[in-house]
């Protein structure tokens, strides 16, 4: 069986938000979230979780439509949040960081 690409606490907070997932069962990397339940409202609960339990930010960051959006997008997407330049060129041209953008994109 393949390792999962993403840590635990990324799966637990996943686990939480898909009511479709197995118990036993772990999400699949490439196979859209849609399918273990995953809808907006979901994904908002999700993000917000992943964001607090991460310490930071994906505004702005989620905009793969949510019928499309599988676990290893989202795994890579936080996974590039937690790089040390992620909003660092972003604070000196808008002088605010993500204050004041719109928290999630989805389609």
């Amino acid at each position: 069986m393949a390792q999962s690409p993403w840590n635990a606490r990324f799966e637990t907070i996943l686990r939480q938000g898909l009511p479709g997932l197995g118990k036993g069962k772990a999400p699949d990397a490439d196979v859209p979230m849609e399918e273990y339940g995953l809808d907006s409202m979901a994904l908002i609960g999700i993000v917000s979780a992943l964001e607090s339990a991460y310490c930071v930010s994906l505004a702005g960051q989620v905009v793969v439509p949510v019928r499309t959006l599988t676990a290893g997008h989202l795994w890579g997407i936080v996974s590039a949040a937690l790089q040390p330049s992620w909003d660092a060129g972003r604070q000196s041209s808008s002088g605010g960081g993500t204050r004041g953008r719109t928290p999630w994109a989805v389609a």
